[in-house]
């Protein structure tokens, strides 16, 4: 089966903006760091969300399940949650103890644990009409905010936020990207999407900051005291600047075969090693050389991150992750033997 160029270079564009991202966090928090952190925050991970739930249609068809996936997912989480223990450690400059707590996680792993919650409802979603599930996923996002006990457990807080977007890539379909990406109008959600890059940077700093995690699952009650009722609304307001952000950036994706689309084939790897790498580059005093005072330090900071991604997404290193993802699959394999 012949792979789709254009999702593979979406793919590809939304992981080095990630890796971008993740890259420049720890960077002191200048006007231009903050405005690209704002700017790929606002919208990356719901972008990731809705391409994961276009492609979570093979997960259950004709009543047959593919509980390898969902395995696999579990497998790379409780992996990913025991490196990223060694590596935030190491890079905090603390202890590496031997008590990780797979119960909880706000930090890079828990996209991982969400795809599995994702995964295990498709089935129920059986005969339930699409608009009607992403309007429940949205007034759920919206109003969970208010919810106390909502918090980082099982990664609960953010698999709800973030339901709203993966369910509407579920439901999309093919022909419906088709003619989106066809349509002479596509090119103004990219105009939309610029004027809000716009406004994000300038907003940097003043109601951007205070309000960056709130697509994230934040609780409201982390908001200023006379914000706290509004919360809802400022959530709903992200969504939509999200859901602009990401039809902007869809609509000038090439759908032809790239030198860079390879990397929309790998990103799940790319994903995780990345993480790992940003860890070791704190604990080895990158960040304490290359400081963002001088534009060109922020430069070169984004161009090694879109080269890492490259390097990330190399076949050699492809091969052994490959067979490190098998690894459920082949002991299933030997205890049914």
């Amino acid at each position: 089966m012949e792979r789709d160029h254009y999702f593979d270079n979406v793919k590809g564009a939304l992981i080095t903006l990630v890796v971008i991202g993740h890259f420049l966090l720890p960077m002191e928090r200048t006007r231009l760091v903050g405005s690209l952190i704002n700017i790929i925050y606002l919208f990356h991970m719901p972008m990731f969300a809705l391409i994961s739930g276009y492609f979570a249609k093979s997960v259950y068809r004709q009543g047959k399940y593919r509980s390898d996936k969902v395995l696999r997912l579990v497998w790379l989480y409780i992996l990913f949650e025991a490196a990223v223990h060694v590596t935030e450690n190491l890079a905090a400059g603390q202890p590496v103890t031997g008590y990780i707590d797979f119960f909880w996680e706000d930090g890079a792993p828990w996209y991982l644990l969400a795809m599995v919650w994702w995964y295990l409802s498709i089935p129920f979603l059986t005969g339930l009409k699409p608009g009607a599930v992403i309007a429940i996923c949205l007034c759920i996002g919206i109003l969970g905010g208010y919810q106390d006990s909502l918090g980082d457990t099982l990664a609960m807080s953010r698999t709800l936020t973030f339901a709203p977007f993966f369910y509407a890539g579920y439901y999309w379909k093919q022909e419906q990207v088709k003619r989106f990406t066809g349509s002479r109008y596509r090119l103004l959600f990219t105009a939309g999407a610029a004027v809000l890059a716009v406004i994000t940077a300038l907003g940097t700093g003043r109601f951007l900051d205070p309000c960056g995690n709130i697509i994230y699952g934040m609780n409201y009650r982390r908001l200023a005291p006379q914000v706290y009722a509004w919360g809802g609304l400022v959530r709903l307001v992200c969504y939509t600047w999200a859901s602009v952000m990401i039809l902007g950036l869809m609509a000038v994706i090439p759908g032809s075969r790239r030198r860079w689309t390879f990397l929309g084939q790998r990103t799940l790897q790319i994903y995780i090693l990345h993480r790992l790498l940003r860890d070791m580059m704190q604990y080895w005093g990158f960040y304490g050389v290359i400081t963002s005072v001088y534009r060109r330090n922020v430069v070169f900071v984004t161009a090694l991150a879109a080269l890492s991604a490259l390097i990330l997404g190399s076949s050699c290193i492809t091969k052994i992750f490959v067979q490190i993802q098998k690894v459920p699959d082949m002991l299933y394999q030997r205890w049914k033997a």
